[in-house]
C-alpha cells in the first residue's frame, strides 16, 4: 500500500511542506539509526536521541527513537544489552547486529538510488 500525502483544504504551502518534511523524517530514522549505530558502536537510547540532534540535525525525540529501536530490535537487527548505570537507573543499550549491517548495506543503496534520481531531475525539463 502507497502512502500519499493530501493537503487539506485551507492549508498554507508552509503547513503542507512541514506535513510531508514530518513524514520523510520519520522514514529515514530507521537508516540513520543503524548508520549512526554502525559508525559509533553500542550506544543506549537517549545517547542515539541526542546524537540524531546533534550529527543528524533532526528534530527527534524519545518519542520518535525509542519506538524504532524496538521496532529494529524486534526485527531482529538490533541487539539489546542491559546495563547497570552507577548514577540512575540500568540503561539499555543497542547494537546493530549481522542481519542490521546487511539491512543498513541495501538500504543505503535504495538511498542512494532515490538521492541520485532526485539529482539527475534538477534543472530538466520534465515538460518534454
Amino acid at each position: 500500500m502507497h502512502s500519499i500525502l493530501v493537503v487539506s483544504k485551507g492549508a498554507t504551502a508552509m503547513e503542507s511542506i512541514e506535513r510531508w518534511a514530518v513524514q520523510l523524517r520519520k522514514g529515514i530514522v530507521e537508516l540513520m539509526v543503524l548508520r549512526l549505530l554502525a559508525l559509533r558502536g553500542e550506544l543506549h537510547g537517549y545517547a542515539i536521541v541526542k546524537e540524531l540532534q546533534t550529527r543528524g540535525r533532526l528534530s527527534t525525540s524519545g518519542s520518535t527513537v525509542y519506538p524504532v529501536l524496538k521496532r529494529l530490535e524486534s526485527d531482529g537487527l538490533l541487539t539489546p544489552r542491559w546495563s547497570d548505570a552507577s548514577d540512575g537507573p540500568p540503561r539499555k543499550y543497542y547494537q546493530i547486529n549481522g542481519m542490521g549491517e546487511s539491512f543498513l548495506q541495501d538500504a543505503s543503496i535504495e538511498w542512494d538510488v532515490l538521492v541520485e534520481s532526485m539529482q539527475r531531475l534538477e534543472g530538466e525539463d520534465c515538460s518534454e
